[in-house]
Protein backbone atom coordinates (compact mmCIF):
# COMPACT_ATOMS: atom_id res chain seq x y z
CA UNK A 1 0.00 0.00 0.00
CA UNK A 2 1.27 3.44 -0.88
CA UNK A 3 1.10 6.03 1.88
CA UNK A 4 2.10 9.62 2.45
CA UNK A 5 3.59 10.68 5.77
CA UNK A 6 4.28 14.13 7.18
CA UNK A 7 7.27 14.25 9.52
CA UNK A 8 8.92 16.91 11.63
CA UNK A 9 12.57 16.67 12.70
CA UNK A 10 15.96 18.33 12.68
CA UNK A 11 17.74 17.74 9.37
CA UNK A 12 21.50 18.00 8.98
CA UNK A 13 22.78 19.80 5.89
CA UNK A 14 26.38 19.89 4.66
CA UNK A 15 27.88 23.41 4.92
CA UNK A 16 28.55 23.68 1.18
CA UNK A 17 24.85 23.04 0.52
CA UNK A 18 23.59 25.22 3.38
CA UNK A 19 25.59 28.23 2.16
CA UNK A 20 24.55 27.78 -1.46
CA UNK A 21 21.77 30.35 -0.94
CA UNK A 22 18.72 28.11 -1.34
CA UNK A 23 18.10 26.45 2.03
CA UNK A 24 14.93 24.64 0.98
CA UNK A 25 16.68 22.95 -1.95
CA UNK A 26 19.66 22.06 0.25
CA UNK A 27 17.36 20.45 2.84
CA UNK A 28 15.43 18.57 0.14
CA UNK A 29 18.66 17.27 -1.37
CA UNK A 30 19.93 16.14 2.05
CA UNK A 31 16.66 14.37 2.85
CA UNK A 32 16.51 12.65 -0.55
CA UNK A 33 20.11 11.43 -0.29
CA UNK A 34 19.52 10.09 3.21
CA UNK A 35 16.02 8.61 2.93
CA UNK A 36 15.03 7.57 -0.59
CA UNK A 37 15.28 3.83 -1.06
CA UNK A 38 15.62 3.13 2.66
CA UNK A 39 13.42 0.67 4.54
CA UNK A 40 11.75 2.13 7.62
CA UNK A 41 10.11 -0.09 10.27
CA UNK A 42 6.91 1.96 10.27
CA UNK A 43 6.68 3.51 6.82
CA UNK A 44 8.13 0.71 4.68
CA UNK A 45 10.21 1.58 1.63
CA UNK A 46 10.63 5.33 1.27
CA UNK A 47 10.12 6.07 -2.39
CA UNK A 48 10.41 9.84 -2.48
CA UNK A 49 10.70 12.96 -0.35
CA UNK A 50 7.88 15.01 -1.85
CA UNK A 51 8.35 18.38 -0.24
CA UNK A 52 10.12 20.07 2.66
CA UNK A 53 9.50 23.28 4.57
CA UNK A 54 12.19 24.77 6.81
CA UNK A 55 10.54 25.82 10.09
CA UNK A 56 13.27 27.99 11.62
CA UNK A 57 16.94 28.95 11.79
CA UNK A 58 19.77 26.46 11.57
CA UNK A 59 21.92 25.50 14.54
CA UNK A 60 25.49 24.27 14.85
CA UNK A 61 26.51 21.44 17.15
CA UNK A 62 29.99 21.03 18.64
CA UNK A 63 32.29 18.77 16.62
CA UNK A 64 29.72 18.39 13.82
CA UNK A 65 30.23 20.17 10.50
CA UNK A 66 26.56 19.98 9.49
CA UNK A 67 24.02 22.72 10.06
CA UNK A 68 20.72 21.44 11.50
CA UNK A 69 17.38 22.93 10.49
CA UNK A 70 13.93 22.18 11.92
CA UNK A 71 12.01 20.80 8.96
CA UNK A 72 8.49 19.57 8.22
CA UNK A 73 8.55 17.26 5.20
CA UNK A 74 6.40 14.75 3.35
CA UNK A 75 7.44 11.33 2.07
CA UNK A 76 5.77 8.79 -0.22
CA UNK A 77 6.31 5.20 0.88
CA UNK A 78 5.32 1.65 -0.01
CA UNK A 79 4.45 -0.71 2.82
CA UNK A 80 3.50 -4.24 1.77
CA UNK A 81 0.63 -5.49 3.93
CA UNK A 82 -0.05 -9.16 4.63
CA UNK A 83 -2.97 -10.56 2.60
CA UNK A 84 -3.06 -7.46 0.37
CA UNK A 85 -3.75 -8.16 -3.31
CA UNK A 86 -1.55 -6.34 -5.83
CA UNK A 87 -0.86 -6.28 -9.54
CA UNK A 88 2.69 -6.71 -10.74
CA UNK A 89 4.90 -7.69 -13.64
CA UNK A 90 6.98 -10.86 -13.72
CA UNK A 91 10.52 -9.45 -13.76
CA UNK A 92 12.56 -12.66 -13.60
CA UNK A 93 12.08 -16.42 -13.52
CA UNK A 94 14.41 -18.92 -11.92
CA UNK A 95 14.19 -22.64 -11.23
CA UNK A 96 12.82 -21.95 -7.72
CA UNK A 97 10.18 -19.36 -8.67
CA UNK A 98 9.24 -16.08 -10.26
CA UNK A 99 10.08 -12.55 -9.13
CA UNK A 100 7.23 -10.06 -9.48
CA UNK A 101 7.85 -6.31 -9.57
CA UNK A 102 5.39 -4.53 -7.28
CA UNK A 103 6.71 -1.08 -8.17
CA UNK A 104 9.49 -0.04 -5.81
CA UNK A 105 10.43 -3.63 -4.90
CA UNK A 106 10.12 -7.24 -6.02
CA UNK A 107 8.42 -10.16 -4.34
CA UNK A 108 8.98 -13.88 -4.87
CA UNK A 109 6.35 -16.40 -5.92
CA UNK A 110 7.82 -19.82 -5.12
CA UNK A 111 7.23 -22.36 -7.90
CA UNK A 112 4.76 -24.23 -5.65
CA UNK A 113 2.65 -21.06 -5.41
CA UNK A 114 2.46 -20.26 -9.14
CA UNK A 115 -0.49 -22.45 -10.14
CA UNK A 116 -2.84 -25.10 -8.78
CA UNK A 117 -0.76 -27.77 -10.53
CA UNK A 118 2.86 -28.85 -10.87
CA UNK A 119 4.96 -26.64 -13.12
CA UNK A 120 8.07 -27.10 -15.20
CA UNK A 121 10.72 -24.40 -15.52
CA UNK A 122 11.33 -23.54 -19.19
CA UNK A 123 14.81 -22.00 -19.38
CA UNK A 124 14.54 -20.86 -23.02
CA UNK A 125 11.29 -18.98 -22.40
CA UNK A 126 12.40 -17.71 -18.96
CA UNK A 127 9.18 -18.94 -17.46
CA UNK A 128 7.02 -21.81 -16.29
CA UNK A 129 4.51 -24.15 -17.89
CA UNK A 130 1.72 -26.03 -16.10
CA UNK A 131 1.94 -29.80 -16.55
CA UNK A 132 -1.83 -30.39 -16.78
CA UNK A 133 -3.27 -27.26 -18.42
CA UNK A 134 -0.26 -26.04 -20.39
CA UNK A 135 -0.67 -22.55 -18.93
CA UNK A 136 2.48 -20.44 -19.18
CA UNK A 137 4.00 -17.73 -17.05
CA UNK A 138 6.85 -15.73 -18.56
CA UNK A 139 8.91 -12.64 -17.86
CA UNK A 140 6.84 -9.57 -18.75
CA UNK A 141 3.45 -11.11 -17.88
CA UNK A 142 1.11 -9.01 -15.74
CA UNK A 143 -0.19 -10.94 -12.74
CA UNK A 144 -2.38 -10.51 -9.69
CA UNK A 145 -0.73 -11.70 -6.47
CA UNK A 146 -1.46 -11.89 -2.75
CA UNK A 147 1.21 -10.91 -0.21
CA UNK A 148 1.72 -13.86 2.14
CA UNK A 149 4.96 -12.92 3.90
CA UNK A 150 6.90 -9.75 4.71
CA UNK A 151 10.23 -9.84 6.48
CA UNK A 152 12.49 -6.86 7.03
CA UNK A 153 16.21 -7.13 7.50
CA UNK A 154 18.28 -4.72 9.58
CA UNK A 155 17.48 -1.09 8.79
CA UNK A 156 21.08 -0.37 7.80
CA UNK A 157 20.86 -2.99 5.02
CA UNK A 158 17.56 -1.68 3.66
CA UNK A 159 16.35 -5.18 2.79
CA UNK A 160 12.76 -6.35 2.63
CA UNK A 161 11.67 -9.81 1.50
CA UNK A 162 8.14 -10.29 0.23
CA UNK A 163 6.55 -13.70 -0.32
CA UNK A 164 3.66 -13.95 -2.78
CA UNK A 165 1.11 -16.49 -3.99
CA UNK A 166 -0.95 -16.88 -7.15
CA UNK A 167 -2.74 -20.13 -6.20
CA UNK A 168 -5.90 -18.65 -4.73
CA UNK A 169 -9.07 -17.71 -6.60
CA UNK A 170 -8.83 -14.61 -8.81
CA UNK A 171 -5.04 -14.57 -8.71
CA UNK A 172 -2.52 -15.15 -11.51
CA UNK A 173 -2.73 -13.97 -15.09
CA UNK A 174 -6.01 -12.39 -16.24
CA UNK A 175 -6.32 -14.86 -19.11
CA UNK A 176 -6.32 -17.78 -16.63
CA UNK A 177 -9.38 -16.36 -14.88
CA UNK A 178 -11.18 -15.64 -18.13
CA UNK A 179 -10.78 -19.27 -19.20
CA UNK A 180 -12.12 -20.51 -15.84
CA UNK A 181 -15.14 -18.20 -16.02
CA UNK A 182 -15.84 -19.28 -19.60
CA UNK A 183 -16.04 -22.91 -18.51
CA UNK A 184 -12.68 -23.97 -19.89
CA UNK A 185 -9.66 -24.86 -17.82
Amino acid sequence: MYSEYTLYEWVGVKPELAYSGEIKQAVLQSLREELEGQVDDVMGIIISVIDAEVQGDGVLLPNDPQIYFPVRYRVLSFEPILQEIDKGIVSDAREFGAFVSLGPTDGLVHRTQLMDEDVDFVQEARGFKGRETGRTLNVGDIVTVRITQVSKGPKRLGVMRIGLTMRQAYLGKDEWRQKKEGGQS
